[in-house]
């Protein structure tokens, strides 16, 4: 993302006229992370470096000048990805605090949670069939089984843990922690 909005910024800037390209099919070797403490800490330092770039940015946010970049994008990241985790955090802690004192209805609450949940997973699904639909990536029923099932844990399990770590993440900028982490690797079967 830094890269992308620097360089979006530079050449902006600078009145020159550019054009930054997607290339769907490119082959890109990554190693996912093997424990969910690595995982936990790749996350939270993206989710840093999330705030570090529209912080170094915020200059470009809601300018005509910048695009769509400046006009949707930032914007987006900014209601989205970095207040999102941590509005739904509130929201994890304040539930069982409004059940406790009878503030909340519960058949509302359930209807809400039932919609929410199969909302998350419907998207989900949708960029599984665009996947496997769109590139052929994954032709075993199995393996598009496996990924519609993912589908459904990422918003009953993983989405709670990831709003978990936002707010871990935060506390760490709010801190000024610049690290890392250490990022165990174990290599790259082929």
């Amino acid at each position: 993302m830094e890269l992308v909005v620097r360089l979006h910024r530079h050449l902006c800037d600078a009145d020159a006229a550019y054009r930054v390209e997607f290339v769907p099919d490119a082959v890109v070797w990554t190693e996912a992370p093997e424990s969910r403490r690595v995982l936990g800490r790749q996350r939270s330092r993206w989710y840093r470096g999330l705030l570090e770039s529209l912080l170094l940015h915020r200059g470009m946010i809601a300018r005509r000048k910048y695009g769509a970049i400046g006009l949707v994008a930032l914007p987006f990241f900014i209601l989205v990805e970095a207040l999102g985790p941590l509005i739904e955090g509130i929201g994890y802690l304040l539930v069982p605090v409004m059940l406790i004192f009878g503030l909340l209805n519960v058949p509302f609450f359930v209807l809400f949670v039932a919609v929410a949940v199969g909302l998350g997973t419907l998207m989900s699904w949708l960029s599984a069939f665009n996947e496997v639909y769109g590139f052929r990536r994954y032709s075993r029923p199995r393996d598009i089984a496996r990924i519609l099932l993912y589908g459904v844990v990422e918003n009953v399990l993983y989405r709670q843990w990831k709003a978990f770590i936002a707010w871990k993440g935060l506390i760490q900028f709010l801190r000024g922690d610049t690290s890392w982490g250490e990022m165990t690797r174990v290599g790259l079967e082929r």
